[in-house]
């Protein structure tokens, strides 16, 4: 969405008299109110803008198309969210579709695609729709990416290098079982597939199951106790120092 009097400049609020979408060089901020400068100088000196810098107000066509684009960019993960301005929002909401759908396909687990695809297209599609009222309403909207934010904070994985290293071995283990049972588990007997497809059911459960208990633990254990601090009394520094 560009400025009303700077085509090449992004808006990043929206006038509250005018209703006109504002760069932050236009924008002035009185009492969290935000409006334009055009507005402050024809209401405190009645000079209107200079009309080389306006541009037509749109008209309900060309509002209508726009909702339309806007409504089709929403449909795709992290688009609508470039075309409000945020770009690393929006990029970041990308490549966690696609790269999803990539390393499920390298890896064979073509079944993890709905439980990240569904809540990332919902989740992109209805905060777009949001973001775009708050810009509306006079809001300021800042590009912020998911992990600075406490919601999305994976800084955690990184510290422990065990939790990553398991993840990534069960991820491992779950795509080479399957490339063995699209090449070879269907060429052996039935008892062997049997007890494969036992195996097989079996992980995820088992994965829960051992994460429960270690929790479980983990939470039982006793806090270590801090030792007392011995307060001195006021002015016994003092009367040591005199005897």
């Amino acid at each position: 969405m560009k400025c009303h009097y700077h085509s090449t400049e992004e808006a990043n609020a929206i006038c509250v008299k005018c209703k006109n979408p504002i760069c932050p060089e236009c924008t002035l901020k009185v009492d969290d109110t935000i409006v334009c400068r055009n507005c402050v100088r024809e209401n405190l000196f009645q000079e209107p803008a200079p009309p080389a810098k306006q541009e037509p107000v749109p008209r309900a066509e060309e509002a209508f198309w726009e909702k339309l684009a806007f409504f089709c960019f929403s449909l795709i993960p992290g688009a609508a969210h470039m075309n409000l301005g945020l770009f690393r929002r929006g990029l970041q909401l990308m490549l966690i579709v696609l790269g999803t759908i990539f390393l499920a396909g390298m890896f064979n687990l073509t079944a993890l695609i709905p439980v990240v695809i569904i809540p990332a297209w919902f989740f992109s599609f209805f905060e777009s729709h949001h973001l775009r009222r708050q810009l509306e309403q006079g809001k300021i909207l800042e590009d912020r990416g998911f992990y600075a934010s406490q919601a999305f904070d994976y800084s955690f994985l990184l510290k422990k290098n065990r939790l990553l290293g398991g993840i990534l071995l069960v991820l491992g283990f779950l795509g080479f079982m399957q490339v063995l049972e699209s090449n070879l588990i269907y060429r052996l007997s039935g008892e062997v597939q049997r007890y494969y497809f036992l195996l097989r059911d079996s992980i995820i459960p088992l994965g829960l199951i051992l994460v429960g208990i270690y929790l479980i633990r983990k939470g039982k254990r006793p806090a270590p106790a801090k030792p007392p601090v011995e307060e001195e009394a006021p002015g016994s520094g003092t009367s040591l120092e005199a005897h």
